[in-house]
């Protein structure tokens, strides 16, 4: 098969991350897959979600929350960034090198001068613009690479702050932290710069590279690809992959103080205990049995107080809001 260029017509970050990963299955030849998103987060395989996100601000504002089957961190994304996908059956020894210098060279197109950086950025005057996660896995007698970054051309910049690398005192995950860097949109360097420009440099650049590569422009997918971007989106996939973790959550309300202390695996708690001067021993007591064995997140706190008793209700609202508001 020749190489092809695939243009991905979809928004979904879940039908997007499928796509790829039938074609990193079924390539025969180099595949570049470009796309964009609608508001959402990818998380690395290896990350915990409440360790990395304003959890709440993010099911608030109807963002969509992804893991990804590769490493790295937390990214931000939007239609105001370009995603690309460099799938390689045969992957040569130096392809992040090679592919790499593709990206640079499209930049360089769009009159950008870009660098790499470290093991996974391409920056701008000392500023994150791309940052990239890298996968390799068998198939058949070889190896093949997945190699997948990001280019901000002019994301919602605020938003990286509003929902990403929260501050969780208290909170011990056994995950992969992300990194903060200082970054940038490329309209900072090129005013001019949008989605349709940046893929049309792209694929000008990586023709340079495989000359007979066939463009594509991919409107509908197939059903193999629609039953694993509702995979995707599983809960057991999104939180429960999460890394075994420990929280302790401590404040004082006006009825007494309230700690509580989970043990957290595959996103179910597994032990609470919680310590309280509270003078309604029986209601610490109820809140405590009710969090075994219940998925950690707003919606088993929701679920306690849909059950909880009368007497207790204006204790549970207080929980409530500060349990949601901590996520």
């Amino acid at each position: 098969m020749k190489p092809r260029i695939v243009i991905s017509k979809t928004s979904s970050i879940f039908t997007n991350l499928a796509l790829e990963e039938l074609f990193a299955h079924e390539a025969l030849a180099p595949i570049l897959f470009l796309y964009q998103n609608s508001k959402t987060i990818v998380i690395g395989r290896n990350q915990n979600p409440w360790k990395e996100i304003y959890v709440d601000r993010m099911q608030t504002d109807k963002v969509s929350l992804c893991r990804r089957n590769s490493g790295g961190g937390a990214v931000y994304q939007d239609l105001g960034n370009t995603c690309f996908s460099f799938i390689n059956p045969h992957s040569p020894q130096d392809f992040k090198n090679r592919n790499n210098s593709i990206v640079l060279r499209a930049l360089n197109i769009l009159d950008i001068e870009a660098e790499t950086s470290g093991r996974n950025d391409i920056i701008v005057e000392g500023k994150k613009i791309s940052g990239s996660a890298y996968k390799i896995q068998p198939q058949g007698s070889h190896l093949h690479t997945i190699h997948h970054g990001t280019m901000l051309l002019n994301t919602e910049l605020s938003a990286l702050s509003k929902y990403l690398n929260p501050s969780k005192a208290k909170l011990e995950s056994k995950g992969i932290k992300s990194v903060s860097s200082r970054v940038a949109n490329c309209i900072e360097f090129n005013s001019s710069i949008n989605n349709e420009n940046f893929i049309k440099s792209m694929t000008k650049s990586y023709t340079k590279d495989y000359p007979d590569a066939e463009v594509i422009n991919l409107d509908g997918v197939p059903p193999v690809v629609q039953k694993k971007a509702e995979a995707l989106q599983n809960w057991d996939w999104v939180y429960g992959e999460s890394p075994q973790f420990s929280h302790e959550l401590e404040t004082r309300f006006k009825w007494g103080i309230f700690d509580m202390n989970m043990e957290v695996q595959d996103g179910i708690v597994k032990k609470c205990k919680i310590f309280s001067d509270c003078l309604v021993p029986d209601f610490v007591e109820f809140v405590e049995k009710m969090m075994i064995d219940k998925k950690y997140g707003k919606e088993t706190i929701d679920e306690i107080s849909n059950k909880c008793p009368e007497d207790y209700k204006e204790m549970m609202q207080d929980i409530r809001e500060w349990f949601t508001s901590s996520l």
